[in-house]
């Protein structure tokens, strides 16, 4: 008997669209005025979103409280700077996790004169949790391929990258099997779980203890999520 697994595909080109002068937002879940019954959060994980940002350009951000924020420059590099006190450049390969017990403004600056920057910003509402404001660095090390490296741990949720050539293969394996796992294709083709996904598209399973998939294409790069799918007081 074939087991029927709970999923969804989130397509690339389904995603919510906020355009400004300045930027370009594609939104993998309801955000802002986009809203649509088929694209509510997966579990904890709330926001999904590529943003590019033209030439000199900035945009502010506000963060609700008790939640676990990454930046992860996707093209060039990024100025990042808070309420708090945090101020830096983050390059690509490099990611940043904060976390928020108490709401908090973010502004991201591109610095190039010519050149857009993209990146994409991962938020998960992480239920009356305590938190300590933390703000901290991890570079990626994409010299390691055809498989998963770890990109991030909070609380319940744990993120992978990886770099894959065509034809390799990869699995995860869930730590927490009450979680589910959310993929999502930042560059190339993937078949996962006999699904393709394409650059930009996203794919959530729940009850399932194992994943499976294969690159379609080279230098095709993976970004795999455990995420919990409900709410720890």
């Amino acid at each position: 008997m074939i087991v029927q697994i709970p999923t969804q595909i989130y397509k690339s080109d389904a995603r919510g669209a906020l355009n400004s002068a300045n930027h370009n937002c594609f939104a993998t879940f309801n955000f802002e005025h986009y809203q649509d019954l088929s694209r509510n959060a997966f579990g904890s994980l709330k926001i999904l979103n590529e943003v590019i940002l033209a030439p000199q350009q900035r945009i502010t951000r506000f963060i609700n409280s008790n939640s676990n924020v990454i930046i992860l420059p996707l093209f060039g590099g990024i100025d990042y700077k808070d309420n708090i006190g945090n101020e830096e450049f983050l390059r690509v390969e490099q990611i940043r996790v904060l976390a928020a017990d108490d709401d908090l403004s973010l502004e991201i600056f591109n610095p190039y004169k010519s050149e857009n920057v993209s990146y994409l910003e991962i938020d998960f509402q992480m239920g009356r949790q305590y938190f300590k404001n933390y703000f901290q660095q991890y570079i990626i090390d994409f010299s390691k391929r055809n498989k998963l490296n770890p990109l991030f741990e909070i609380e319940r949720a744990i993120g992978f990258i990886g770099i894959y050539d065509g034809r390799k293969e990869g699995f995860y394996a869930l730590k927490n099997s009450n979680n589910g796992v959310f993929v999502f294709v930042i560059h190339g083709a993937f078949e996962v779980e006999n699904r393709l996904l394409e650059a930009k598209d996203g794919l959530g399973i729940k009850k399932v203890g194992t994943i499976e998939w294969e690159a379609l294409s080279e230098n095709a790069i993976l970004l795999v999520i455990e995420v919990p799918l409900t709410s720890k007081d």
